[in-house]
């Protein structure tokens, strides 16, 4: 059985370590030690998945601008991994669909990502530039995605979400 837990109740070295172990390197887990450094993570919205007790997988989510409508919270998801060795499990789509509810609990207007769209439209997830969103990281065609965490959320919004800085060294 897996539990999903807040990042809040995580320590940090836990975090790094399942990043680490499910990316196979340090980059993804030393953004979210920036991100969290940095006030950006949002720790409310973020969780960290166990199988009997032992920490497997994590899903980060923090917070994006979109200044050409500053009162829409947009959040982002990721980076989002899970130990080799239970990958395959569907641990990465529960913390998905988690953290998905705790942005909606979080009151977000939406959530966006970067991903493979063959994954993440089970979700919900459309391109973002169905809603007039680009992405300041230039990601690959169709990796830039949106889900409006309540219908019309996203009604009459467009622009260029500004994912937070550390993003911007990967």
């Amino acid at each position: 059985m897996v539990d999903i837990e807040p990042a809040a109740t995580a320590d940090r070295e836990t975090i790094h370590a399942v990043l680490a172990a499910a990316f196979g390197d340090e980059t993804e887990a030393e953004l979210v030690d920036v991100l969290r450094e940095e006030g950006t993570l949002r720790e409310d919205c973020s969780v960290l998945a166990r199988v009997d007790g032992e920490p497997t997988g994590f899903a980060a989510v923090s917070d994006a601008d979109l200044p050409d409508a500053p009162g829409v919270d947009v959040a982002v998801i990721g980076p989002v991994g899970v130990v080799p060795d239970r990958q395959g499990e569907g641990i990465g789509s529960e913390l998905v669909r988690t953290a998905m509810r705790c942005c909606v609990r979080a009151g977000c207007a939406a959530v966006v990502l970067e991903g493979d769209p063959a994954f993440y439209e089970r979700f919900g997830f459309e391109p973002a530039s169905t809603y007039g969103l680009e992405s300041d990281l230039d990601p690959p065609p169709g990796a830039f995605q949106v889900w409006p965490c309540r219908p019309g959320a996203l009604e009459g919004v467009s622009g260029e979400i500004r994912h937070p800085i550390p993003f911007h060294a990967l």
